[in-house]
């Protein structure tokens, strides 16, 4: 994306031709009105006489754009994954309970112990996903018909009925209806929350605010980890009830909040409803902005949906859609095929059936720990160093910890220090999935979609991504219990070797896109730029202001009507 100057004139005022794109008039597709903040960011941005890389903005610069409203949103949507993680992280640690094995499975002679046979526990853990498939397609109509804040609200509404089916379940098909029902919580939350997010948020927050989506799931498998911990003791069914039992507490406080969430702008224009759309641009804002301003704003996201009709399913593949239709379906395929399954949702069980019965659940616990780790990480860097670096060291490290799970599990009487290995290996394969594909699919799901075609790309790639995890959840216990495949540990061949293809496909198609507004990104779509060279691709007006900044000498057009037609072409540096 070039460098930009950014030394002051000399009256005290800075240099127009010097400023960066972002700076002279940010064109953000999630909100158009936040470009006005790029007055306010150039008098506090201050870097005399130095050169910096215009995407390698400090992370409090980054927040200048931040309004209290947007963080409240952001805050807002990563506590709808939240119950996501807790239902995960929960089942894996109760699906090893003793109290919950003796309801619901059958005794083992041998040991004497009560446990789930493989069916059962694969019907358990992966048949909830048709839920979350029924939430994604249910997600999309509700969201283009009655708008994102309809959405949210069912999202929590769902979660409370399907938390209270499996508090009270007395028999296995009671609780796995129950999981069925809170997955389709999850379907909504992946489709809603990306799009209200890309919607709502600017584009140098849009990377760290995603980011806390994934923070949120692994903050709730963190909490539901240390719940199952304090109750595993108790000897009746309470040990299983009390952790099932509080995910009532987040929906709840979802729905509290709820009338506190503004509608997004963008949609609120789309449908013809100017005064609403303002007053939510308003709010986004927290009252920085004066009515001209707003004004002006309102123009400009106008102006944005004039060519941003929602177009037809056909368009999602046609000549001019279907690579980026790949990309999204790359990422959130990528996302669930590369190992997370063992560790979030089987470790407890694994752990427990190699020697660390005592300490199953006290394991899953580290591992969060060094999964939220990562999700901190991600969270922090995601913005400064882009998506593709991430995804790709991410990718390597899950894939060489997953090896090294796997190379452990063949050795016939692995020593303690081996042993300890093969735990650590799991645990920083948490922490790499959790700063790398974990978040950073999102993000690009989030991105590379045509504005014309978002919902309907997202629904598509977030559709076979769950038919992908339904698929890896149901064929774990196979794969890893003895009477069937019987590779244990040694599974990790398989996903290691998954995360490397993954790797591969990720370097080949997915392009960096950090820092562009929608509008940039499809823009450069359109003009057909290589897809590993979009880093180095700057907008005609953005080149002419670097040249500008080194030049010290040439000034820069302001016309509006002239810079819109000038966007739809593209120059490589």
């Amino acid at each position: 994306m070039g460098f930009c100057d950014y030394r002051y004139a000399g009256d005290g005022k800075r240099n127009e031709a010097s400023k960066p794109y972002w700076l002279k008039g940010l064109h953000c597709g999630a909100c158009p009105s936040l470009s006005l903040l790029a007055r306010y960011l150039s008098r506090n941005i201050e870097r005399p006489n130095t050169f910096v890389p215009r995407d390698l903005l400090l992370l409090r610069e980054r927040f200048r754009v931040a309004t209290p409203m947007i963080a409240f949103i952001a805050i807002y949507t990563a506590m709808c994954a939240f119950n996501f993680g807790f239902d995960v992280g929960n089942f894996g640690g109760v699906q090893a309970m003793q109290p919950f094995a003796r309801k619901f499975g059958q005794l083992d002679p041998k040991t004497g112990l009560y446990f789930l046979p493989s069916y059962l526990s694969s019907v358990m853990t992966a048949t909830p996903f048709f839920g979350k498939l029924i939430g994604a397609l249910a997600c999309g109509p509700i969201c283009e018909r009655w708008g994102r804040r309809a959405a949210l609200a069912v999202l929590a509404c769902i979660s409370v009925v399907g938390v209270t089916l499996q508090t009270g379940a007395t028999t296995t098909a009671q609780f796995t209806i129950g999981r069925i029902v809170n997955f389709a919580m999850t379907g909504f939350c992946i489709i809603v929350v990306p799009v209200y997010q890309a919607e709502c948020t600017p584009p140098q927050l849009r990377g760290l605010t995603t980011s806390v989506i994934q923070m949120m799931i692994i903050v709730g498998q963190l909490v539901a980890s240390l719940i199952n911990l304090g109750t595993k003791s108790i000897p009746s069914d309470a040990s299983w009830r009390i952790p099932v039992g509080l995910q009532l507490v987040m929906p709840a406080v979802l729905l509290a909040l709820w009338p506190l969430v503004p509608e997004s702008p963008r949609w609120l224009l789309a449908r013809n409803r100017e005064d609403d759309a303002k007053r939510a641009l308003r709010r986004l804002q927290s009252g920085r902005l004066s009515e001209g301003e707003l004004e002006r704003a309102l123009q400009t996201l106008r102006e944005s949906l004039k060519d941003t009709q929602k177009g037809p399913w056909r368009e999602v593949f046609d000549r001019n859609n279907r690579l980026r239709t790949w990309i999204a379906v790359v990422a959130m395929v990528g996302q669930q095929i590369t190992g997370q399954a063992f560790v979030s949702q089987y470790a407890a069980v694994f752990y427990q059936r190699n020697g660390f019965a005592s300490q199953a659940l006290l394991f899953t616990m580290v591992s969060n720990v060094t999964g939220l780790a990562g999700t901190v990480l991600a969270w922090t860097v995601v913005d400064g160093f882009g998506r593709r670096p991430i995804l790709l060291i991410g990718g390597f490290f899950m894939g060489a910890f997953l090896y090294i799970v796997g190379i452990v599990s063949t050795i016939h009487h692995p020593s303690r220090d081996a042993r300890n290995l093969l735990v650590a290996a799991i645990s920083l394969f948490n922490m790499a999935y959790n700063m790398s594909w974990a978040p950073v699919s999102y993000i690009v799901l989030g991105e590379v979609t045509n504005t014309r075609v978002r919902e309907k790309t997202s629904l598509l790639a977030c559709s076979i991504s769950i038919v992908v995890t339904f698929l890896t959840s149901f064929t774990m216990p196979y794969l890893l219990n003895p009477g069937y495949a019987g590779l244990g540990g040694k599974v990790g061949f398989v996903y290691g070797s998954l995360c490397f293809a993954m790797n591969v496909a990720a370097y080949l198609v997915v392009p960096e896109m950090k820092g562009r507004s929608l509008e940039e990104i499809d823009a450069l779509f359109a003009a057909g730029v290589p897809l590993r060279r979009f880093r180095g691709a700057v907008l005609p007006e953005e080149a002419a202001a670097a040249a500008a900044a080194t030049a010290a000498s040439v000034s820069v057009c302001e016309d509006d009507e002239e810079k819109r037609r000038s966007e739809k072409d593209v120059v490589i540096v």
